[in-house]
């Protein structure tokens, strides 16, 4: 059984990229309840733009679902995986879990990092694979090259 994650390097630039983000965003949200100096640039900007109460809503569902969505991109950098076994090819991300067998493949396309796993039936959705993100792609692809039909050509 193989299992290919998501490298280092992006694991690393996503969590920095999404703490920042997410405390950035969350401070945000505390300038209505802390007192600041009048004559600061935040407070300026906060008045300007929160003038009326249907801003101020609509600025806090914004930074809330910028936090939500940063929180869902960090739990899913770190669930993505596709799993290689001896039967099955299966592809696990924070939303969805796909698992084709060996028998249901009929071949695989690359596209511009991407790589498509192909059904032979249409009842069973492809599986999508992200290369560029991936660890070990070679051994991925040299995994695939044995066992299935490049459909490229």
């Amino acid at each position: 059984m193989n299992v290919y994650t998501v490298t280092n390097r992006l694991r690393a630039f996503v969590f920095f990229f999404s703490i920042s983000l997410i405390l950035i965003s969350g401070s945000l949200l505390l300038v209505p309840f802390i007192t600041l100096p009048t004559d600061s640039k935040v407070l300026k900007l906060y008045s300007f733009c929160c003038s009326s109460i249907y801003l101020n809503a609509l600025i806090v569902l914004l930074i809330l679902t910028v936090v939500i969505f940063c929180a869902a991109l960090l739990i899913d950098t770190f669930k993505r995986r596709v799993i290689f076994t001896s039967d099955a090819i299966i592809s696990k991300n924070i939303f969805s879990t796909r698992k084709l067998k060996f028998n249901d493949i009929k071949g695989y396309k690359t596209n511009h990092f991407m790589l498509y796993i192909i059904t032979d039936s249409n009842e069973k959705r492809r599986i999508a694979v992200n290369l560029f993100s991936l660890d070990r792609v070679n051994n991925l692809m040299r995994n695939l090259e044995m066992r299935f039909t490049n459909l490229d050509f």
